[in-house]
């Protein structure tokens, strides 16, 4: 096995570069983490929806679960496994008056870029801060504010919140 990453290259984010611990800790924090705050909170949004007529679970997904971004393989499966989660949940919830809507944010000035291992992902996000000004986590806040504030009729599938200047 090391003998095969020695020879493909150390691409963190990509497929080939057998990365398991990477892999497996996107995995941990994007689907386990997610799928274990969604079982304990679903019975309590249940119940609030049938007091209040309406609640709300919005997921955190990314644009990389629709767009291709070199580097970000796993990364982007796990997002995309977030999005289409939500759609399904959108079906089995909004029967009991739980929209589930996914944010699906571009770049976001967060200390998440800092955790980033692979030397090309890194080299691509410095690089769009020299010609894009990023989202701030205040306007992420805004987005989901915005979408629980809906009335109860209105139950969105995905927000798509992107910089101004980010093509993709």
């Amino acid at each position: 096995m090391d003998q095969l990453v020695a020879r493909i290259g150390k691409n963190g984010g990509q497929a080939l570069a057998l990365a398991t611990e990477q892999w497996q800790h996107q995995i941990d924090l994007n689907i386990t983490g997610l799928m274990n705050v969604i079982g304990a909170f679903t019975p309590q949004l249940v119940k609030a929806a049938e007091e209040r007529g309406v609640a709300d679970l919005i997921n955190t997904s990314s644009i990389a679960a629709q767009n291709i971004f070199p580097n970000f393989a796993v990364y982007s499966a796990t997002k995309a496994y977030v999005t289409h989660l939500s759609r399904r949940l959108r079906t089995e919830l909004g029967a009991k008056k739980v929209r589930v809507p996914a944010i699906e944010p571009g770049i976001v000035g967060t200390g998440l870029q800092s955790h980033v291992t692979d030397e090309g992902a890194r080299a691509w996000l410095e690089g769009s801060k020299e010609t894009m000004e990023w989202l701030a986590p205040e306007d992420i806040a805004q987005s989901v504010g915005f979408v629980a504030s809906l009335p109860p009729r209105v139950n969105l599938q995905q927000v798509t919140v992107m910089p101004t200047a980010q093509a993709s």
